[in-house]
């Protein structure tokens, strides 16, 4: 397809969309900032400033990231200016499963500490937490609830112990735990469940501090149950995507009401992968039968979701070759030309902001090829990370980087 002279892109205006991209944002309840890859510099750059400016508004609000609440609880504190640690790279040291490059990198650090900055010139009650809501560590959530009953919910020790009874004979492999929950009878959803039930006693309390505890454990506790479902589905050879995107689209819809507090209404600004903020039905996801998390916040008010896609044409990412291996840095070849990125990078612009919602579609309503990296790449393999999209629907906007670099890693 032909560019238009001067290099715009059809379907919007390259340069001067991040103030039509802010203040679209700024009237979403959900703001959704993607990645193409899962170690690539600029994208956290590129979400740091869109938060930050998103945040200078002062309301109510919160930051959730693809991580563990387990993980991420640390952070938190610290970023309220009531934790322990003395730097963000102290308070990322929290992040110690794979993959550990994620989060525990200089890009996030810097966001971490800015965040933090301008946290403190505000009213405890009104500092922004930061928070996360997946269900992989299993045993970690487990750990956070018993630690939380002990001290303020005695009358749930009872559910916690058969909790820990039932998941103790896997010695903390959630492999383990997968295969045997495919028989009825070595099951610990039961537990689990009466564990988040008997917890639904604990006292509410006031205190910043506090409050943030206890929302800590009933999120590690919402974590449990759904990670185990997660588990289960994965290892019975069931479709446990939806189950995930389900669990984070919950878990991000309580943090909303936590942060709201008695204002009613917050903004909650996620950052995760293109994956989960896509529409489904603009992607193959949608053959699939999959959802995304973009999907089920919209439920049937779209308006409430802002969802940013990040892409890059080439550079450099960090990945692992596989499930729990160190990450290193791989080469980013160019995108394909008749790629989604091949076009966009034909603008000419090594840094583009393109608002697609209520903008006239013209090529981008053609299905193209692009790219999404997970946090496993193989590189024998890199066309495997092409699937076909149509970006005019995909997204809300789109921020494209001709070149990026991968992150760095925080020992």
């Amino acid at each position: 397809m032909s560019v238009p002279a001067g290099g715009a892109v059809p379907g919007g205006e390259f340069g001067r969309g991040d103030d039509t991209v802010i203040a679209a944002a700024r009237a979403a309840t959900f703001v959704l900032l993607g990645e193409a890859t899962h170690g690539t510099s600029e994208f956290y750059s590129e979400r740091a400033k869109v938060t930050m400016r998103l945040l200078d508004d002062h309301r109510a609000s919160a930051v959730v990231i693809e991580a563990d609440g387990t993980e991420v609880e640390q952070v938190n504190l610290f970023v309220r200016g009531i934790g322990l640690d003395r730097s963000a790279a102290e308070a990322l040291s929290s992040f110690r499963r794979f993959p550990r490059w994620m989060w525990r990198n200089a890009e996030f650090a810097g966001f971490v500490e800015a965040l933090r900055t301008a946290n403190l010139r505000l009213p405890e009650a009104e500092r922004v937490g930061l928070y996360g809501m997946d269900v992989y560590d299993l045993y970690g959530a487990l750990e956070r609830v018993r630690a939380y009953v002990r001290l303020h919910v005695p009358g749930a020790a009872a559910a916690a112990n058969a909790a820990i009874r039932c998941f103790a004979p896997h010695r903390r492999s959630t492999e383990a735990y997968g295969v045997a929950s495919r028989k009825a009878a070595r099951s610990c959803a039961a537990p689990a469940q009466a564990l988040l039930d008997a917890l639904r006693h604990a006292p509410t309390v006031d205190l910043v501090t506090a409050g943030e505890e206890r929302f800590a454990a009933f999120q590690a506790a919402e974590a449990l149950v759904d990670g185990e479902a997660y588990l289960h589905a994965s290892f019975a050879g069931a479709y446990s995507w939806n189950v995930r995107e389900r669990s984070m689209a919950a878990s991000i819809k309580r943090v909303a009401a936590h942060a709201a507090g008695q204002s009613g209404t917050a903004r909650v600004i996620v950052w995760t992968h293109n994956s989960h903020v896509a529409r489904a039905a603009s992607t193959t996801m949608v053959d699939r039968g999959e959802t995304s998390i973009a999907d089920l916040l919209r439920g049937d008010g779209g308006d409430q979701v802002f969802a940013m896609g990040l892409l890059t044409h080439s550079g450099t990412f960090m990945a692992a070759p596989a499930w729990d291996r160190p990450g290193q840095i791989y080469r980013l070849d160019p995108a394909a030309r008749n790629s989604v990125e091949g076009l966009l990078r034909r603008s000419g612009e090594e840094r583009a902001v393109l608002m697609l919602r209520g903008a006239a579609h013209g090529g981008h309503s053609d299905k193209r090829p692009q790219r999404g990296v997970g946090a496993v790449y193989d590189a024998r393999m890199p066309e495997a990370v092409y699937s076909r999209v149509q970006l005019a629907t995909e997204f809300d906007a789109v921020t494209f980087l001709d070149k990026t670099t991968a992150v760095t890693p925080l020992p």
